[in-house]
């Protein structure tokens, strides 16, 4: 969330974003990625989520990273920075899902 907000602060303020807010933003695709691994597991062994889109926003959430990142290569700085700030919104919208759909 703090990411995510800070990229819409650098969008507004038309700063190219600093290397900690795309650091952040890997370390949440990692996070997103290691509890989807850990959900796999359980879904394996115990029971799967009781809202199949929960693995859609999942699979989403893990994509929106690499995503934004291959559309900001190559731009300007303050043109990445509105990709990240809409990535970054993108992100919380779907982990709040995940959290919304996981049983």
């Amino acid at each position: 969330m703090v990411v995510a907000v800070s990229g819409v602060a650098l969008a507004i303020a038309k700063r190219p974003p600093p290397p900690f807010i795309l650091g952040g933003f890997v370390w949440a695709g990692f996070a997103v990625a290691a509890a989807g691994l850990a959900g796999v597991a359980i879904a394996l062994t115990d029971h799967p989520p009781r809202d199949p889109l929960h693995i859609v926003y999942g699979l989403l959430a893990i994509a929106v990273v690499p995503g934004a990142a291959l559309i900001a290569r190559g731009r300007p700085g303050s043109s990445q920075a509105v990709v990240w700030a809409i990535a970054g919104i993108v992100f919380v919208i779907l982990v709040l899902r995940l959290f919304q759909t996981a049983g």
